[in-house]
């Protein structure tokens, strides 16, 4: 692997680098160019991002599944960003579990493969074999920390220029990114997470989420039971059936989690899931879990109704009361009411089919021309409710699943919230 470039000259120059390579990518939504070129240029974005690790791949990792007009050869490279390519080397890893862990690699595991199966944004994880079972050995990134927080100076000012050419506390939303990346490089807080999780999806028949093994964790290693599966991106073209059942268990898992617990897995890219033979899905990945509090999901709860039963005239209100809208006289009424109507078109009637062309319809409230653009505010906990409902529709759009989504969600909104316990620290 070479090494996290933490300089700011080195931070400094990929970042200009990217800036010309999306410059590049969006001229040829423009002007025709050749899939050679387009694969080149997602080639050139993808080793600049994996090198940089952190938020900048994190980015990477959005870009890849959300459709916001990338070419297709320069998305098809990015999404191997789901997966890493630029790993640590096996020396450093046998240094960061035997200093981590206590013991040498082969006192702790019978096998141990020292090639990845996946290289990602804070960590790389291997498959090995402990006390008979295979396992998956999520390793931290040594100075990943720092180069997270050596990137917020960088943020911050494209946050306090947000701020400027909006409403948005752009400020605000840097910290609260940087706030979950933090959480992210707590391998300790994740493993207690993904207990939570395990312990709420405990027998169910559709979703899974692998159990940690404690002996063999610690702040920088995380290990779980290993799953076979297969990644979203392979079944783009499986039978219809298949894709459908997937998606609605995709639906099913984030609903159900917030409604009923006030918290989400809000990495929602497609890298953190698997499907077995059977059809199960396999949820991995609690770097990024967020916790809310009972107002915030109650007032999301309820926009979410008024949308779903047509009441345009609580509409406005509703949409107050979540803190987006500081300036209600100001604010066009109908363009976002049309806005949310499309957002939640999936769960409007009882057959719905996610597919690119509703996707890129809804492009356009996002636009600079768009009415409400600069008359909204995001607080921070909506950034993860909005990534996870959009990231959500992207990943079934490119899966093209149809189903009643509206029963799923309606059935989630009935649940009663019983708050899960925070994390307080190890």
């Amino acid at each position: 692997m070479r090494r996290i470039p933490k300089g700011l000259l080195s931070r400094a120059g990929a970042a200009g680098r990217m800036a010309g390579h999306l410059g590049l990518a969006a001229a040829r939504r423009v002007v025709r160019t050749s899939e050679a070129d387009d694969a080149a240029l997602g080639q050139a974005l993808f080793d600049e991002l994996d090198q940089l690790k952190g938020m900048a791949m994190k980015v990477g990792q959005i870009l890849s599944y959300m459709d916001v007009g990338l070419p297709d050869g320069t998305i098809e490279r990015l999404s191997r960003l789901q997966e890493g390519a630029d790993a640590l080397p096996m020396e450093t890893v046998r240094e960061i579990l035997t200093q981590d862990l206590g013991a040498p690699v082969s006192d702790l595991f019978e096998r141990f493969d020292p090639v990845p199966v996946a290289a990602a944004s804070i960590g790389q994880v291997h498959r090995a074999l402990a006390n008979g079972r295979e396992v998956a050995v999520k390793i931290r990134y040594p100075g990943v920390t720092d180069t997270i927080d050596g990137d917020l100076g960088h943020l911050h000012r494209i946050g306090r220029l947000a701020s400027l050419a909006s409403s948005v506390d752009g400020v605000a939303l840097v910290r609260e990114l940087h706030a979950r990346m933090r959480e992210e490089c707590d391998y300790v807080r994740e493993a207690w997470w993904q207990d939570r999780f395990a312990q709420m999806f405990r027998g169910d028949p559709d979703l899974t989420v692998p159990e940690v093994v404690p002996a063999l964790s610690a702040d920088g290693v995380l290990t779980t039971h290993w799953h076979e599966g297969r990644r979203l991106a392979s079944l783009t073209h499986a039978p219809q059936a298949e894709r459908n059942a997937v998606g609605a268990t995709l639906v099913r898992f984030p609903y159900t989690t917030l409604l009923g617990h006030g918290v989400l897995q809000a990495d929602p890219h497609p890298g953190n899931f698997l499907v077995t033979e059977g059809q199960r899905v396999v949820a991995l990945d609690y770097g990024c879990v967020r916790v809310f509090d009972t107002a915030t999901v109650e007032s999301w709860r309820r926009l979410t109704t008024v949308v779903l039963q047509g009441e345009r005239s609580s509409f406005l209100d509703a949409l107050v009361a979540t803190g987006q809208v500081p300036r209600p006289d100001a604010y066009d009424v109908e363009e976002g009411w049309q806005m949310h109507r499309w957002m939640f078109a999936p769960y409007l009637t009882p057959s719905f089919r996610f597919d690119r062309s509703w996707w890129l319809a809804g492009l356009k409230y996002t636009r600079p021309t768009a009415a409400n653009q600069r008359k909204v505010d995001i607080p921070p906990p909506w950034i993860w409710l909005m990534r996870m409902q959009w990231g959500l529709h992207a990943v079934l759009t490119r899966l093209g699943a149809e189903g009643d989504f509206r029963a799923l969600l309606e059935q989630a909104l009935t649940l009663p919230l019983t708050p899960a316990e925070p994390f307080r620290g190890a």
